[in-house]
């Protein structure tokens, strides 16, 4: 039997497949483990994931997890997850390999995440030989849904934004300046805040203001993470996440401006991932 997983931070997509090749979906909330503590990934396992998988079967499991790319934490995730299936041969990736396995297969090309958050690496068809750190939303993601929403809140706040777009962002988002600043600095989780402005402009990219926004993140994208990879040029692109899939049109433009080939552009990598291990 095999086991396949797509960890975010918020939820994850589960698939196991039996030895007739039958799949069985589910869900479960996010597990990066920066972001909750072991109690709560030992908890969500007993509720929500161990119910879904028969006991005591022989299986290889595959979890790719934000969060999982150091040794440490991969270490962290193995131990928890053979303490409750010990029959089970488990592999701990971070979330951008299973972009790269997604989106390439066994091809080399560079592979993306652009969602909530930003992430890339040059992938040679096994692993990931270049990656620069994504360092999160406060110093980088750039061309992710927190960059983009940065952009849009910042523009709103300073009263940037032509008088159309204003009203329409003042009328799906009502309230004060105070109001904005004390959900981002005080409130939960300020990264998910940010992104959600991101489909603000997104579903507005007809219009040549909302575009540019949208553009200009994209270009600090390929300018800060792309050309730092070798011969990034002879590769294409491949990306995974809400904001490259919806915004797709524009990304493939600002690629082509900067020389690069878009290769395969999906929302989720699940399904992909089930075809590269069968």
């Amino acid at each position: 039997m095999l086991l396949i997983a797509d960890s975010g931070s918020t939820k994850i997509d589960w698939c196991l497949i039996d030895n007739a090749n039958q799949r069985k979906y589910f869900h479960s909330i996010g597990l990066n483990p920066y972001n909750v503590s072991e109690n709560t990934i030992n908890n969500e396992i007993v509720a929500n994931i161990l119910p879904n998988i028969p006991a005591n079967e022989r299986m290889e499991m595959y979890f790719y997890g934000s969060g999982c790319s150091t040794i440490q934490k991969k270490t962290q995730m193995s131990n928890i997850f053979q303490h409750y299936l010990p029959n089970t041969e488990i592999h701990i990736e971070d979330d951008l390999l299973g972009a790269a396995r997604a989106t390439c297969g066994r091809e080399k090309g560079v592979a993306a995440i652009l969602g909530t958050g930003s992430n890339s690496c040059l992938y040679d068809g096994e692993k990931i030989i270049e990656n620069l750190p994504s360092l999160g939303y406060v110093l980088c993601d750039e061309g992710a849904g927190t960059n983009i929403g940065k952009i849009v809140l910042r523009n709103y706040l300073r009263g940037q934004m032509p008088e159309h777009i204003h009203k329409q962002f003042a009328a799906e988002n009502p309230g004060e300046e105070a109001d904005f600043l004390n959900r981002l600095y005080m409130g939960e989780k300020p990264n998910f805040y940010l992104a959600s402005f991101a489909k603000f402009a997104i579903t507005r990219r007809d219009d040549a203001y909302c575009r540019r926004i949208i553009e200009e993140a994209f270009n600090n994208f390929f300018i800060m993470q792309v050309s730092q990879y070798s011969d990034y040029k002879q590769h294409p692109i491949n990306v995974v996440g809400s904001v490259g899939y919806y915004a797709q049109d524009v990304f493939k433009e600002v690629a082509e401006q900067h020389g690069v080939k878009v290769g395969k552009v999906i929302q989720a990598p699940l399904e992909e991932l089930i075809n590269y291990h069968l």
